[in-house]
């Protein structure tokens, strides 16, 4: 899977590991709909969303993923170079919310405050 595919979240190589990111810096377009759900619409609300998604679809990697998010800037890694894979099914999940704000709304209304490391 190309970058592309999951645009526009981004999906690179770790220069200074072996690992994967995927990253989001940019979802100005969504704010309405993320401000209607509750949260702030910063990189840890994104956060909270990728945990949401790894705990309903893909609980056997949680362990596997690192989150570093700030309030400008979502990023999930994958210190495991045989990862990829892994960060790209949580891309392509997260994709799909990004392009469908409906879905999106209604699992914001969902996420645990927990889930959020702000």
């Amino acid at each position: 899977m190309s970058t592309q595919d999951l645009a526009p979240f981004l999906l690179q190589g770790i220069e200074f590991d072996p690992g994967h990111s995927l990253l989001l810096t940019e979802w100005s377009e969504l704010m309405p709909v993320i401000e209607a759900a509750g949260p702030e619409g910063n990189g840890y609300t994104w956060e909270g969303v990728a945990r949401l998604l790894v705990v309903r679809h893909l609980p056997d990697v949680a362990d596997q993923l690192e989150h570093d998010s700030e309030s400008g800037m979502f990023a999930v890694y994958s210190s495991y170079s045989s990862n990829r894979e892994v960060l790209e099914a949580l891309g392509a999940l997260m994709r799909d919310l990004y392009r469908s704000p409906e879905r999106l709304g209604v699992l914001l209304a969902s996420v645990d405050p927990d889930f959020s490391d702000d």
